[in-house]
Formats: structure tokens, sequence, C-alpha cells
């Protein structure tokens, strides 16, 4: 019996044993264990570099590990949305702005942790046009990132050529300019360009948005009015009036870049882009010209947001990463080193950017008459109102009939994308 007894006692010991060297073992592993952070993003070379950076740098001052993934942009919704749903997306993620109500809405993405982002603050610190979409109840869900308004690039040697002493202000200049720098061969054939904007969505918009229009309410187009028209029929102008945009010409950005264009309506970002291929291009930068004298310089500005992926358990260093990402001191680096924008209202005069890039004047300045985009279909739209132009640039469709199928599309998309999601 007392054999029996050692024998229990022994088990017992050993059972014990194993319970401890197994809550060794665990706790073991998670000793010296870092956070890590999942983080994906569209891809550009630039940004990937610089995220890489920012990571590195967050690293060092957080116990935490970041991986990134950059994914091209047309594989990018397809990857996301999948992983999201199957519970294996990143921590935290780029979105379109106008995306972020939809994702609130099927409950993927968490709100920012308030202690870190305090709400009110994001509110006070940032341009309006950046953050519309990233709050719901109160609560904010993102912070913005690649940050893009519409300005007008012009050559400074054609101007000179033309004697033309500064930027068009109101939509009648910028007509008179492009048919002042418009030159055409003997035959009628373009030999330089005066002006375009490649049918570009954000950049018609922005030449509607300062119709002072609204555009959609309770899923109806509301941006069916004369004034508005106009604006739209402005845009096909240049192209089928004025001839002063070619569409047998070629591509507005090479034509720019080997001098064949005057002007060119486009993102600020592009200013990087010359700069790396053309070194010596000689460029100036403006505000969109306004619609009359001393009415506003309108335009639209485009951005996406960093957010994170709902949960608890990763809200408050993700929150931290993000806003790392988007400090004031990191927006001042995005801009010098991507031409991305600042969307923090505190760097529209900073004199170490204008120092470095005094061109950047006039995109900073673009951004206090920036309205957000204007449809939560920031895609859609933006193929919408291509096609519209190009009914009337292209089919030689009436103006006016083409800008009722937009008005129609506009609610179409609407039921489709938004109200049936």
């Amino acid at each position: 019996m007392k054999k029996l007894s050692f024998m229990k006692f022994s088990g017992r010991i050993i059972v014990v044993l194993v319970v401890v060297l197994s809550i060794l073992i665990l706790f073991s592993s998670f000793v010296g264990a870092k956070e890590k952070i999942v983080h994906w993003q569209h891809h550009s070379p630039a940004r990937l570099v610089m995220v890489e950076w920012f990571a590195r740098e967050f690293e060092k001052k957080y116990d935490v590990e970041i991986k990134i993934e950059s994914i091209p942009l047309g594989d990018y919704y397809t990857k996301l949305l999948p992983a999201l749903a199957a519970g294996a997306g990143p921590d935290v993620f780029q979105l379109r702005c106008t995306d972020v109500p939809t994702y609130i809405k099927h409950g993927v993405i968490g709100s920012l942790d308030e202690k870190i982002v305090p709400y009110d603050k994001v509110k006070e610190e940032y341009i309006p046009g950046t953050i519309k979409y990233l709050f719901s109840d109160g609560k904010c869900y993102g912070l913005p990132t690649d940050v893009q308004t519409i300005v007008l690039f012009y050559n400074t040697k054609i101007f000179e050529e033309e004697n033309l002493t500064r930027p068009p202000e109101t939509w009648e200049e910028l007509i008179d300019y492009a048919l002042k720098i418009h030159k055409r061969d003997s035959t009628g054939m373009t030999t330089r360009m005066g002006l375009a904007h490649g049918s570009y969505g954000p950049a018609i918009w922005s030449f509607i948005a300062q119709s002072g229009t609204k555009f959609m309410e309770d899923g109806k187009a509301v941006f069916n009015n004369e004034k508005t028209f106009e604006a739209f029929k402005f845009t096909t102008d240049w192209i089928v009036k004025y001839g002063v945009e070619d569409l047998d010409f070629g591509s507005r950005w090479t034509a720019f870049r080997q001098e064949e264009l005057g002007m060119v309506v486009a993102h600020p970002a592009m200013l990087g882009s010359f700069r790396s291929t053309h070194p010596d291009l000689p460029v100036g930068i403006a505000e969109l010209p306004a619609r009359e004298k001393g009415e506003p310089k309108t335009n639209v500005v485009t951005n996406w947001a960093y957010v994170r992926s709902k949960g608890e358990e990763n809200k408050e260093i993700a929150t931290k990463w993000i806003a790392f990402l988007t400090s004031e001191e990191a927006q001042r680096k995005w801009t010098r080193e991507t031409g991305e924008l600042p969307a923090r209202k505190s760097l529209l005069s900073d004199k170490e950017l204008l120092k470095n890039e005094p061109l950047l004047e006039a995109p900073l300045n673009s951004l206090r008459e920036a309205v957000p985009y204007p449809f939560l279909a920031w895609g859609q739209m933006d193929e919408a109102v291509r096609k519209a132009v190009q009914k009337v640039t292209i089919e030689g469709q009436d103006p006016k009939t083409a800008f009722n199928w937009l008005v129609n599309e506009a609610e179409k998309i609407y039921q489709d994308v938004i109200a049936k999601d």
C-alpha cells in the first residue's frame, strides 16, 4: 500500500511539473514577442519607399513589427475585400475616402482610439474636404492621405513667347490664352496644343463644382440645372468649339513634357513626375481659373484614408501608427518626397515646404477652395463623366443630351452601387 501511495504521489508531481513546464514554455513564447501590424496600401514606388521609412522609424519608437504589402491599384480592392470578409485582412490599410462610409456600414473597419486621436482635434486641424467621409455617428474612422486637388500647369517659356505675363484667372481668359498658344501648320494640323483636360473626372467635376451646385440628395441627382450644364459644356467646348484640345494630337502628358502643350489641368503630384523625367521643363502652377472674376477658384479634392480593421485588440497600436503616418512632420515629408498635398491646415502656409519647392504655393492655396469629391461611387462617377464628355467630343452627340445622360447615370450608379450596397 505504501508503494502504491508513493507511486500516486510521484505521478502527481510529474503532472504538476508537466503543467508548470507547459506554462513556462507558453510564457517564454510571449516574452520578447512584438506586436505586429500588417499594413496594406495601393502601390506607387515613391509611396512604398516612404511607408517603409516611416515603418522603421515607428518600430524604433514602439516595440512593434510592421509588415507592409504594396499592391497594384488594379488588384488592390480585388484582394482586400475577400481578405476582410474572411477575417484575414490587414490591420491598417488604405481606402478611398468615399469608400469609408460603406466599410463602416458593413462593420469591417473600426473607429480610431479617441484617447490617441481626439475627434474634435481632427475636425479642428484637418482641411474639411479631406475628412468629410471619415466620420460617422460622432466617431472618426480614419485620417487622410494621398491628398490631391486640381490645378493648372502651364509652360512658362510658351507664356513668354505669347506675351502672357500671368496665369489666367477666369474661364474667359483661359480660352483666350489657349487660342493664342494653339498652333497649326498650313494643312490645319495641330503643331502645339493650347489646353487639355483629357476628360479626367476630377478635372471635369471641378469646373462643374464652380457652378455652386449640390450633386446628390437622397439618391437623386440635383445638379440638373442650366448653370451646371454650362460648366459641363464649357469643358467639351475646348475640343468641339475652340479646338484648343486636339484629341488626335496624342497624350497630353507627352505633349506637355515635349513643350507642345501650353496648359494642362491636373493633380499637383504631376510636378514630381515632370521634375523626375524633364528637370529643365519650364513649368508654372496656378490655381484653377474661376468662372468669373472674384468668384471662388473651386476645385475637387480627392484623397484616400488610412483606416484600421475592426476589433479592439489592435485598436491602440493601429491608431498610433495611423496618427504617426499623418502627423504634421510626416505630412511635410510626404509632400516634399512624393508630391502628396498635406491635409493639415497648419501646413497651408508652411515656409519650409515653400522654401523647398516654391511651386507648391498654388497647390497649397488650392486646398483652401477645395470641396470634397461629390459622390460616394468615386470610380464609377469618374468613368461616367468621362463617357459623357466623350459622347460629345468623339461621338458628336449634342451636349445637352450627353449632360442629361450623365444626370440619369448618376442616379443609376447610386441605385446600383450605393443603395444596393
